[in-house]
């Protein structure tokens, strides 16, 4: 009985080593690219939503995951982990669905945005990374980490509060956007979009996102976390 109790103990203990690593690798990753960006861009890259959700994203990775045995429901790090994590994930799939859009609304939009003399190669590397990477990130931390977010999720109740389900899912990636829309002002001019009206595009981006999030959340992060 001792000898699987020890195992048990050696086997959390290494499963949140290796999430601390993983987490730890993604944390610093998206920090050289937020850092390396606004050096680039003279800080103007700041003006987008894609910073902004980085910066979010970042924040989420930054916090250390933990077995159910060693933490509580009312602790910092998991009240942190359950607000950011949410916002994070669905998030991550709302801002990737409204780049396409903003793609095809402005077909040379990166290119517009992009400093004078930046390579072709790094400017769609930079497009991969900052709207996909944080999709492949949460996917890696989910098959990993999947057990001990549903635990944070559980000590809370998000299982079963329907206002802290509507956070995950939408209320809290929108506080951030509607914040952003506040402070940037045009979001069409930020991108240079011309083929359809500022409000048409506006509309068209909030009803992607407020789709994308309901589908992220429905169809993975409800069934894989508070089910």
């Amino acid at each position: 009985m001792g000898t699987d109790s020890e195992a048990k103990v050696k086997s959390q203990q290494l499963d949140e080593n290796n999430s601390i690593l993983t987490r730890k690798i993604i944390f610093y990753a998206f920090l050289a690219t937020l850092i390396a960006d606004t050096y680039a861009s003279k800080a103007e890259v700041l003006n987008h939503l894609t910073l902004w959700s980085f910066i979010l994203h970042m924040l989420y990775f930054e916090l250390h995951l933990s077995s159910s045995k060693s933490s509580s429901s009312t602790s910092l790090t998991n009240t942190l982990i359950r607000l950011y994590h949410g916002p994070s994930f669905c998030g991550s799939f709302a801002l990737f669905h409204m780049y396409l859009w903003t793609l095809i609304a402005n077909p040379s939009m990166e290119f517009d945005l992009a400093p004078d003399g930046r390579a072709t190669w790094l400017i769609y590397a930079r497009g991969f990374w900052l709207h996909l990477g944080p999709i492949l990130c949460h996917y890696i931390d989910m098959q990993q980490n999947g057990a001990m977010l549903r635990d944070v999720y559980a000590l809370a109740g998000w299982n079963t509060s329907k206002l802290c389900q509507f956070w995950m899912c939408l209320g809290g990636y929108f506080a951030m956007g509607l914040t952003w829309e506040q402070v940037n002002g045009d979001a069409s001019g930020t991108y240079n979009v011309t083929v359809v009206s500022p409000e048409m595009y506006v509309l068209i981006s909030k009803a992607i996102g407020v789709v994308s999030c309901i589908i992220a959340f429905a169809v993975v992060a409800k069934p894989k976390l508070l089910n």
